[in-house]
């Protein structure tokens, strides 16, 4: 996972910002496209295992935005403004699109979480 694993490794919060709410929410994007290659190439063995980590990526991405939101109402924080704040000192670099934001969503990350992170800086038509 990285230099933002790692530089957050001492700050619960941001480690759960970067790592479930970043990293592993990017795995929601790209793996659909993974599955289609894979598929394509005829390599079932392959696709089986992506659609497995697919269906659990969700969770492992549900699981960080369920306990970092209970710690920002612990602290009664805004979630939106921590994560931003968070994201912004320890992912190096803008969130990339296009972004998966059924799967997000069903995860627990709505879209004015990652979209003004993104290179994009907007949503569609916003």
């Amino acid at each position: 996972m990285g230099r933002a694993a790692e530089d957050t490794s001492t700050d619960l919060m941001g480690r759960l910002a970067v790592v479930p709410m970043v990293l592993e929410a990017r795995g929601l994007d790209v793996t659909p496209g993974m599955i289609d290659v894979f598929s394509k190439a005829g390599l079932k063995d392959a696709v089986a295992a992506l659609e497995t980590i697919y269906a659990e990526e969700v969770g492992h991405v549900a699981y960080g935005s369920k306990w970092f939101h209970f710690l920002c109402g612990r602290e009664n924080t805004d979630p939106k403004d921590a994560f931003h704040a968070l994201v912004q000192r320890y992912f190096h670099g803008p969130l990339k699109s296009p972004f998966n934001e059924e799967k997000r969503a069903e995860a627990g990350l709505p879209p004015d979480f990652y979209w003004p992170l993104s290179e994009d800086m907007a949503p569609p038509g916003g």
